[in-house]
């Protein structure tokens, strides 16, 4: 089996089973790993993916075999992994995990300790070095398990409910884990802080054909319907390993991810001096509204985890937020964390006494988004320098110190980010003008995206703000 350059990503691994990972090479991964990282333990967990306990039994299999110390975490979210490496009780966490993928994509999130000051993307780098050449075979039969069994969900339940000091009285909560390991957490977390919660019911067993992807349209529609019939004052959806959080109003609707972004930043940065916050330069300008409203500093990094928790950990940051829905505590070391996404939204809902629809309504008025388009791109020089041809008349300022943003006339910026998680082009409009002159300028744009782009039955998407 052969280990290619496009499985190894900014902050972790994936690829397809069998054809990129199957157990012999997550076993040849623990076995690397161990040999690579001089740590006192290592804790794995995997996900609800069909192919999760066999991947993470083999990578076991590898840590204990190359002589390290194996902690067996069982099913559980990914933030329970982070909860372990910097709660102390283990020194190095893997998560088995594709996260929002559909299967049969499955990979590796790596958490390393704090104090060790291992930066992903060169142990990345070295990882795949050393698995383009590795040759040793694979132990498949063992009479017992590797490494001890530590059950965190109740622990780390008790940790995030002491968190916050929450007085939720609007009602039932309308959930959605799409059969992922949100439950795991959520369920018992909601009794121990006496919430009332409901959650969705899905159609079919096991992960959604499209992924446990909760803004993928049908998903987002079926959380929208159900927290609508619900009555709810608040809907939530998680991805498949917890750590993408997205929030709906009580029609129903999905508040899109720059808002929320706006809002937590606001909600962190209340009455406090001398606080950071971190955020990826996909969609800015909100954020940006409400870091400025605080005088608070900032720091803009590029999307992906990696690069969000080395700068809240570099910058001791209250907050960190990313446009793909996940969100960053202070709190808990700088981690994304979906549990403490929903609770600080009903605690932001709590101490504001208005619907989140009217909440949303404030940020709009501030800044129009669009949805995110995403292409594959033919000829990609080619097609940059066209781009910037088209652009250049408007050009007000162009920044292309993380990805690549073009602020245009009538307060417009374009951003243009390569995907972490796909071969795709992510393209985000937005505006602190008015909606008709962004779409226009967008539909203008997208006119020469177009005859570079690689997918001939993709169709130019209407324009409507998001």
């Amino acid at each position: 089996m052969e280990t290619t350059a496009r499985m190894f990503r900014q902050s972790d691994i994936r690829g397809a089973v069998p054809d990129d990972i199957d157990a012999a090479w997550a076993y040849r991964l623990g076995k690397t790993l161990a040999k690579t990282i001089s740590v006192t333990s290592f804790g794995v967990g995997f996900d609800t993916r069909a192919t999760s306990p066999e991947l993470a039994e083999a990578l076991r299999l590898g840590l204990a075999d190359q002589g390290g110390e194996v902690v067996d975490l069982g099913l559980c979210p990914t933030e329970v992994i982070a909860f372990a490496v910097a709660s102390g009780q283990v020194a190095f966490g893997i998560m088995v995990t594709a996260s929002h993928n559909p299967e049969p994509d499955n990979g590796f999130k790596l958490f390393p300790e704090r104090q060790l000051e291992v930066a992903l993307k060169p142990l990345l780098a070295s990882l795949r070095q050393a698995l383009t050449s590795y040759s040793d075979g694979f132990l498949a039969n063992r009479s017992q398990s590797p490494g001890r069994r530590l059950d965190l969900i109740p622990q780390y339940v008790e940790y995030v409910a002491n968190l916050v000091d929450l007085n939720w009285s609007n009602g039932a909560i309308a959930l959605n884990g799409l059969n992922g390991t949100a439950s795991l957490v959520a369920e018992p977390l909601a009794e121990r802080l006496g919430l009332t919660v409901q959650w969705c019911p899905q159609l079919t067993a096991g992960l959604p054909p499209e992924g446990p992807d909760p803004v993928k349209p049908r998903l987002l529609g079926q959380t929208g319907q159900f927290t609508q019939a619900l009555g709810a004052a608040l809907g939530v959806a998680w991805d498949g390993d917890c750590d993408r959080c997205v929030f709906l109003d009580e029609h129903g609707n999905g508040v899109p991810s720059p808002y929320t972004m706006a809002m937590m930043a606001d909600y962190f940065l209340a009455g406090s001096t001398d606080q950071h916050v971190v955020h990826d330069s996909k969609l800015v300008l909100s954020i940006e509204k409400a870091i400025k409203r605080h005088q608070a500093a900032s720091t803009r990094v590029g999307t992906g985890s990696g690069h969000m928790r080395a700068a809240m950990q570099r910058t001791d940051a209250i907050y960190g937020g990313e446009s793909s829905a996940h969100h960053y505590f202070g709190k808990i070391q700088g981690f994304d964390s979906g549990m403490l996404s929903w609770l600080t939204m009903l605690d932001l809902l709590s101490k504001s006494d208005r619907p989140l629809s009217q909440l949303a309504s404030d940020y709009r008025s501030e800044v129009v988004v669009l949805p995110e388009i995403s292409v594959g791109v033919d000829a990609p020089d080619r097609f940059l320098e066209a781009l910037d041809a088209h652009l250049s008349p408007d050009l007000v300022k162009a920044d292309f110190e993380v990805g690549r943003a073009y602020y245009l006339q009538d307060g417009i910026r374009f951003s243009l980010n390569p995907s972490t998680t796909e071969p795709l082009m992510r393209l985000n409009f937005e505006s602190t003008g008015s909606d008709e002159a962004l779409l226009q300028r967008a539909e203008s744009i997208l006119g020469v995206v177009w005859p570079y782009q690689n997918n001939p039955e993709l169709a130019k998407p209407a324009l409507v703000p998001a």
